[in-house]
């Protein structure tokens, strides 16, 4: 899946519909989420969210990761694909 910024500014779930965080930039198709501040690193970790520069605010969302994009809201797959 390829985003636009169209996608930008929608709200991220997990297949539990537990808010991740939310779009803040699409750049060359890759879709960058501010993470919800309430995010455990259990969950950062499983998105491979853990390792980013100290400075970043947003990680990159790969787009496999994604079962569907729907008014506003993106739906994460219950197992991103490896």
């Amino acid at each position: 899946m390829e985003f636009t910024e169209a996608d930008e500014g929608a709200s991220v779930f997990d297949a539990d519909r537990e808010k991740f965080g939310v779009v803040t930039e699409v750049r060359d198709g890759t879709a960058y989420v501010e993470p919800d501040p309430t995010l455990t690193e259990e969950m950062k970790a499983k998105l491979d969210w853990g390792s980013h520069e100290a400075d970043e605010e947003a990680f990159a969302l790969k787009g496999d990761w994604v079962e569907a994009v729907e008014d506003s809201e993106i739906l994460l797959r219950t197992r991103p694909e490896k």
